[in-house]
């Protein structure tokens, strides 16, 4: 009579001696024993290995030729994290970059200094280097602070806190767009010359490479048509005058 079942699966091991047949299965990946030291495997196609260390860790690597013709390992990644599937598309990208004169490491290393990058240099610290320059430059307070007016109420609130390099044309766009749902459209004027020389100082200095708010009066609504005050002309004046004495009008008395 059995009284439980027991709750763990058996896990086989596999010699690399035992391997039968390429590419490798998934079972065969799992299975695989680490030895004294690491070893490596050929996967299939486009010098896909599959690396196994003597403390039972596992990774994808890729042989690939370097622009000085020497041969170099690119590593993919580890699994079971990378699957075989995509451990074979990251391989043949790779491959493609090696066959267009690009080392696929150096590739790699550049990406992730310019990802980096890309998370560095807060807009924010871009508004306060413009806003130094204007006290540098000896703007009366008057204007200082409505310039700390429209910094703090819609500028730092909207695009403050993103990288200066991730902000789109439209994240501007949307800025310029909620300041026109509101007919601040003096402030908006304000904020689109801002926003050009802020991001034309990163610019000067290295930190993105193009304007995101350069061309936004393009799409920017048309001001209102000022209607002015009812007004009497110098000539008219006496006439006015005149009548008003002879009228029977009386100023209202409220109770």
């Amino acid at each position: 009579m059995v009284l439980f079942e027991p709750n763990f699966a058996i896990h086989r091991t596999m010699k690399r001696a035992d391997i039968k047949r390429r590419p490798l299965a998934d079972t065969v990946l799992a299975s695989l024993e680490p030895e004294a030291k690491e070893y490596r495997e050929p996967y299939g196609a486009d010098r896909l290995y599959f690396l196994v260390k003597p403390n039972g860790r596992k990774r994808w690597e890729v042989r690939y030729k370097r622009p000085d013709g020497k041969w170099g390992w690119h590593g993919l990644g580890s699994y079971p994290d990378i699957s075989a599937k995509r451990a074979r598309e990251k391989a043949a990208a790779a491959q493609q970059l090696a066959s267009d004169g690009i080392d696929p490491v150096q590739y790699k290393a550049a990406k992730r200094l310019s990802d980096h990058a890309v998370t560095l240099n807060p807009f924010s610290e871009s508004v306060a280097y413009w806003y130094q320059r204007k006290i540098d430059d000896g703007l009366a307070e008057s204007t200082l602070r409505l310039m700390r007016s429209f910094l703090n109420n819609d500028i730092l609130p909207a695009l403050g806190e993103k990288p200066i390099r991730a902000i789109t044309p439209r994240d501007c766009a949307a800025l310029q767009e909620k300041i026109e749902a509101r007919g601040a459209t003096n402030t908006r004027d304000k904020i689109r010359v801002a926003l050009r020389q802020i991001f034309s100082q990163a610019i000067a200095r290295g930190l993105c490479e193009v304007n995101p708010a350069a061309e936004l009066v393009a799409i920017a609504i048309k001001k209102p048509k000022v209607e002015h005050h009812p007004h009497l002309l110098e000539s008219e004046l006496p006439p006015f005058l005149k009548a008003l004495r002879n009228s029977t009008s009386r100023t209202p008395c409220w109770r």
